[in-house]
C-alpha cells in the first residue's frame, strides 16, 4: 500500500504490521485489561476509557513511530473486538495525517482478521 511517504512505505514493506503484542522500530502494539496502570502513559482519551472499563474488558494498542528522529505518528486503541475505539494523530501536517489515515485502516484491517482468526 502507498502511504505517499517514502519513508513509511519502506518501514511497512520491512516491518509489516504487528498483529501480537510486541514492539520495533516502527511501532509499539500491547494489549492492556481494563484499569490497567499502564494506561498513565497513553493520551487523555485512551487513558480514560481504559481506567473506566471494568478489568474483564481488554484493549489492544498500537503505537507508531518515525525510527529516525522518534517522533509519534498515531496511536489506536481497539476493543476486544478488533474495533476501533479511540484514535489520536500527532502530527499537523496534512500530508502526515493522510498518512495517519492509511495506517489507521492498514491496523484495522489487522485487527479485525485477528479477532475473526481468535472465534
Amino acid at each position: 500500500m502507498q502511504t505517499g511517504v517514502k519513508a513509511v512505505d519502506e518501514l511497512l514493506s520491512k516491518h509489516g504490521i504487528l498483529t501480537e503484542s510486541g514492539f520495533d522500530d516502527f511501532q509499539r502494539r500491547a494489549r492492556l485489561p481494563g484499569g490497567d496502570e499502564r494506561a498513565n502513559s497513553l493520551p487523555f482519551c485512551m487513558y480514560q476509557k481504559i481506567m473506566n472499563a471494568p478489568m474483564s474488558h481488554f484493549f489492544t494498542v498500537h503505537h507508531f513511530y518515525m525510527p529516525g528522529t522518534k517522533n509519534r505518528l498515531a496511536s489506536f486503541l481497539f476493543d476486544a473486538k478488533g474495533q476501533l475505539v479511540e484514535q489520536v494523530y500527532y502530527q499537523r501536517v496534512v500530508r502526515w495525517v493522510n498518512v495517519c489515515r492509511k495506517l489507521q485502516v492498514l491496523v484495522q484491517k489487522h485487527s479485525v482478521t485477528n479477532f475473526n482468526l481468535a472465534a
